[in-house]
């Protein structure tokens, strides 16, 4: 069955212009070689890790969105993690992105089950109070992560 997915690669960081260049081919042939297709490539640029890898501490981050049958991922992965300038990868399965209503307002209106979503999460409790849902909903996070630390 084929899907959508997302793959987001580093690549080495001492590679110049051309050497990035020859490296988002090769990714993009080896997904062409696993029977996927890119429908997109993004460049991120050259970004700091959060923690060092390998002995280094930057790399370029590259953001494609793959279209492919779900048994060659496998294939893919495969070929990533041996590949000699991809040092990290990560492959996803991309959810279906949510069509915005004309008026450019969500589909659920006014985001009411995000609301509902983040007010179950906040409540540690699980109580069911109506009031104290809509009172913790109206405070920003912020507040509420200065008030626990407080106490």
């Amino acid at each position: 069955m084929v899907r959508d997915y997302e793959l987001m690669y580093i690549v080495r960081p001492e590679l110049d212009d051309e050497g990035l260049q020859a490296a988002v081919a090769s990714v993009e042939q080896i997904v062409s070689a696993a029977g996927g297709s890119v429908v997109h490539t993004t460049n991120w640029g050259r970004r700091r890790l959060a923690y060092e890898v390998d002995h280094l501490r930057d790399g370029h981050y590259m953001l494609l969105h793959v279209r492919m049958d779900g048994a060659r991922v496998v294939d893919l992965e495969r070929a990533l993690t041996i590949h000699e300038t991809v040092f990290r990868h990560l492959l996803v399965l991309r959810e279906a992105e949510a069509e915005a209503e004309p008026d450019g307002a969500a589909p659920d209106g006014d985001g009411e089950a995000a609301r509902q979503t983040v007010v179950a999460a906040l409540d540690d409790d699980g109580a069911e109070d109506e009031d104290e849902d809509d009172d913790v909903a109206d405070v920003p996070a912020a507040v509420l992560i200065a008030d626990e630390e407080e106490t």
